[in-house]
């Protein structure tokens, strides 16, 4: 007769069923409690890195014998290693500044200048120590008016007068990192003008009726500046102007602007000018003296030395204004189409 065994009085039944007991107590403890811890927590964004740095800029107004007109169309704002001096980014902005991104978290060095001038040139721009400002050298066209000059050395280098160039820098400027919540990273610069305005009176010319223009160079001009210390060049160079302000008084107003004076050359005028006949006539006055000490940047010239006397416009003496149209030759020439 066999005896019924009953499973509950069965050892190895017994401890599987512990273990299974044993195991599922834990996990549901760790439940439990990460169910509880979630209930107190609050979600947070994630933190973001802000790159941008606000970058204020004031443009200076007041100039002596100059007229401020209006803003610069565009500002560039150049961010330079404070250490090596290499370039590190750049942004062009408006004329009141803008946003720039930038790696924060580093020292620069800071400059913004109008990206706007005609004749003002800026070379060597990648380099805190090297970027200047200058012109260009005038054309052989504009040197043929000056022919009366005969005396001047043939190598002399005359420039164009430069446009007003509006700077502003900054060094060792430390941009911290930060996350969107704090508060923004914010860099003013005044910008000032790297270029004066010089006026030359004129009293007076004799004879001033027979006068077609009035044109000239001031020697011993700086002919660039350096941008980051803001400090003329020892080259110096002959400015080329022209008036466009005189009367039949015998009055001529003359302006011209300049990144400065050279103290170690002569500053000397030369006025060429051109009768109604074709002919130049050329009047040199060295006005060294008066660049020293000189707040209102006024040069005046007094003198009646400057005698234009009436050409002779006859056909026979060629006047240069009065070509005799029946001494013209007819030339045909075929043009394709």
């Amino acid at each position: 007769m066999r005896k019924k065994v009953s499973g509950a009085g069965c050892p190895a039944m017994t401890t599987q069923t512990t273990r299974r007991k044993i195991m599922i107590l834990p996990v549901t403890a760790m439940i439990m409690a990460t169910v509880l811890l979630c209930g107190s927590c609050k979600r947070r964004p994630l933190s973001q890195v802000d790159n941008n740095v606000m970058v204020n800029i004031d443009i200076e107004k007041e100039i002596v014998n100059y007229t401020y007109e209006e803003d610069p169309s565009m500002m560039r704002v150049m961010f330079f290693d404070n250490e090596s001096g290499e370039f590190a980014t750049h942004a062009f902005l408006p004329a009141s500044g803008g946003r720039v991104s930038v790696v924060p978290g580093r020292t620069y060095h800071i400059l913004t200048y109008n990206f706007d001038t005609e004749y003002t040139l800026v070379g060597s721009e990648y380099m805190w120590d090297g970027i200047y400002a200058t012109t260009n050298e005038i054309p052989e066209s504009y040197r043929s008016r000056l022919q009366s000059r005969a005396d001047e050395n043939e190598n002399e280098l005359i420039v164009y007068e430069p446009d007003h160039h509006f700077v502003g820098r900054t060094e060792d400027f430390y941009i911290p990192a930060r996350s969107v919540d704090a508060p923004p990273v914010t860099v003013d610069l005044y910008a000032e003008t790297i270029v004066e305005t010089w006026l030359v009176y004129v009293d007076r010319i004799q004879g001033m009726e027979y006068v077609a223009s009035v044109s000239g160079v001031i020697s011993g001009m700086a002919l660039s500046n350096t941008l980051a210390a803001d400090e003329e060049s020892d080259r110096s160079a002959s400015v080329f102007f022209e008036s466009l302000h005189y009367d039949t008084g015998g009055k001529v107003d003359i302006k011209f602007n300049t990144f400065g004076y050279n103290p170690a050359d002569r500053q000397e005028i030369s006025l060429v000018i051109t009768d109604i006949g074709g002919t130049a006539h050329t009047w040199k006055f060295d006005v060294s003296d008066q660049f020293v000490n000189n707040p209102e940047q006024i040069i005046r010239i007094n003198t009646d030395q400057i005698i234009i006397d009436e050409p002779d416009m006859s056909d026979d003496a060629g006047g240069g204004l009065s070509p005799d149209v029946d001494d013209w030759e007819d030339v045909e020439i075929d043009i394709e189409i």
